[in-house]
């Protein structure tokens, strides 16, 4: 297998570690921009998005959710949805609000200005964040040990991401539960080696 990616991409980042938990720790990777138009990205995924994964077969799989599916198809354990899959699928999807907010606002930026923040369109975004964030810290995934599911990838990769893009922003909220769940999970090897950098 292998895996495009670029190192910053939450979405790669949620494949990176669904893959390393699912014990693919050491597949190959291959760096890539998204906004060149890689001619490998391109092959494997016609929206030049990452990650794309390309199976042994050669087949590639695209999207972050859609490859966490696909490995939970190909070894069921251990499961990255845990003992209640309801509520790690719900929790994941606030984080994943959180991730697509924040990363259409850099988009809204690089293809506007740095006003776009401030456009109607912005400041929804940043409610989204905002608001999603706080849904979390007030019922935060629980991880005690064993295998993180879905909703505790998704909200630490949110966490982090935010963090990482917005590293100013006054108008994020306190997160101390997440902020510890964040620094426990962060010091595991699928989490540490994927935090992104520029």
């Amino acid at each position: 297998m292998q895996l495009l990616l670029n190192t910053t991409s939450p979405y790669a980042r949620i494949a990176r570690i669904a893959l390393a938990e699912k014990g693919h720790a050491n597949i190959g990777t291959t760096l890539v921009d998204p906004w060149a138009d890689a001619p490998a990205l391109l092959k494997a995924n016609a929206a030049a998005r990452v990650p794309a994964l390309l199976t042994d077969e050669g087949r590639p799989l695209t999207e972050s959710l859609l490859i966490v599916l696909w490995l939970e198809t190909q070894k069921p354990q251990p499961s990255l949805l845990g003992s209640d899959p309801t509520a790690a699928i719900s929790r994941a999807g606030i984080a994943m609000g959180v991730i697509d907010a924040a990363v259409h606002t850099l988009i809204g930026r690089k293809i506007t200005d740095a006003s776009f923040d401030g456009s109607p369109v912005g400041l929804r975004r940043r409610r989204t964040i905002v608001e999603a964030l706080s849904r979390l810290e007030a019922d935060p995934p629980a991880f005690e040990s064993g295998t993180p599911d879905l909703a505790v990838i998704a909200s630490v990769v949110a966490l982090d991401y935010v963090r990482f893009r917005f590293p100013d922003a006054a108008w994020l909220p306190e997160l101390p539960r997440l902020t510890r769940l964040t620094a426990r999970l962060n010091a595991r090897a699928s989490f540490e080696t994927s935090l992104p950098r520029a």
